[in-house]
């Protein structure tokens, strides 16, 4: 499926090798009224559920693949009509209306103002910023960031100005890792991966046209903490102590956060900031996927047309292993890192890792190479 000219290097092959078969399994995960499941798991035909999220994600994905110049398995406007019909359903959260934005500037505009409307009105309705989960309020900020940009009035302005206080002022730590969310609550205190690497994203964005002065240190910050806890196999531990800016529990390992998530954000802050660094770790994260890594488990299975989510603790022992942790860290006691003992391959994926590995890297596929 790939229109574009030969990569540079054998690295990059792999990278290609990777987007298309990304583009070449995402068709047996959409359903008939043309949503995205939720879930396939290996040796399971059907899949599970059904997720206008997840949608959302694909579509940004199959945008940038189009843009690349990529062969895709179906049509962008038939896909945006398929996510529009959403809007103003019940099952929308504020931060997919964020993703929403971020689709609209990434097909030139003309629904954003529409869309922020619905934002606010959904934001008040659900408790306001402080209430979402910090990869929702990474997309809400990404999305206004992107519709600001473009020209957005005043009220995305006074938004995106409210969520960034948000996520610098209220969610942000000393130790430069930012809050699972801004209320009370316990699990406050205890954010995983995906809060960290879409704030960087996030904060990225927002540098990158140039919005709030304050985004890159930020960035920067929160990156350099966590390419301190990045595993010398290059994974991405999944749950952290914003409090003490520490690693609770390496486990569950995603690959969605080696090939995708981790690298989206990244390659971002590694072009706005012109540090090396950052893309450097994500390309060391990639080979994480193919077998670097505890199991020596090569996590993409072409047969079931899947790319496994993940290395878990096996279920049961699992939660106890987290709690314990979790206690420790609370009590100030140290969490040391933990070895693969009792943990096995999660043999299912969801249709937005095949996105993000879209988004991260078409138009990328070089980004491997120069180490």
């Amino acid at each position: 499926m790939n229109a574009r000219t030969a990569p540079a290097s054998p690295a990059s092959l792999a990278v290609v090798e990777l987007i298309d078969f990304a583009l070449s399994s995402l068709p047996a995960m959409r359903l008939a009224d043309g949503q995205f499941c939720f879930e396939r798991r290996a040796g399971v035909a059907e899949p599970r559920g059904r997720s206008p999220r997840y949608t959302l994600m694909v579509e940004l994905g199959m945008l940038r693949a189009h843009a690349a110049g990529y062969e895709l398995p179906l049509d962008l406007d038939e896909l945006h009509a398929v996510t529009r019909r959403e809007l103003g359903g019940s099952g929308l959260e504020p931060g997919d209306l964020g993703l929403m934005l971020w689709v609209d500037a990434r097909r030139g505009g003309g629904e954003g103002d529409e869309l922020v409307a619905h934002l606010e009105t959904s934001l008040a309705a659900k408790d306001g910023l402080p209430a979402r989960l910090g990869m929702e309020l990474g997309w809400i900020v990404t999305g206004l960031a992107h519709h600001v940009a473009a020209g957005g009035g005043a009220t995305a302005q006074r938004l995106l100005e409210q969520a960034l206080d948000q996520l610098l002022v209220h969610n942000r730590t000393a130790s430069d890792l930012f809050r699972h969310f801004g209320a009370a609550g316990t699990r406050r205190r205890f954010p995983n991966f995906a809060t960290q690497i879409y704030s960087v994203l996030a904060l990225a964005v927002v540098a990158g046209h140039e919005l709030d002065e304050r985004a890159l240190p930020a960035a920067r910050a929160t990156a350099d903490r966590l390419l301190a806890h990045q595993l010398p196999d290059g994974g991405w531990p999944w749950l952290y102590d914003a409090e003490r800016g520490t690693v609770v529990e390496r486990y569950e390992i995603y690959s969605v956060h080696q090939d995708a998530m981790a690298p989206m954000a990244m390659f971002e802050l590694s072009a706005v900031s012109r540090d090396d660094r950052y893309r450097a770790a994500a390309a060391r994260g990639l080979d994480w996927i193919h077998g670097r890594n505890e199991l020596g488990a090569e996590m993409v299975d072409r047969a079931n047309q899947i790319v496994s989510r993940s290395i878990r603790r096996r279920r049961g022992p699992d939660r106890l292993w987290l709690g314990a942790k979790t206690g420790a860290s609370l009590a100030g006691l140290p969490t040391p890192g933990s070895t693969a003992r009792l943990t096995e391959i999660n043999p299912t994926d969801r249709p937005y890792h095949f996105g993000w590995v879209l988004e991260a890297w078409c138009g990328r596929e070089d980004a491997v190479g120069g180490e």
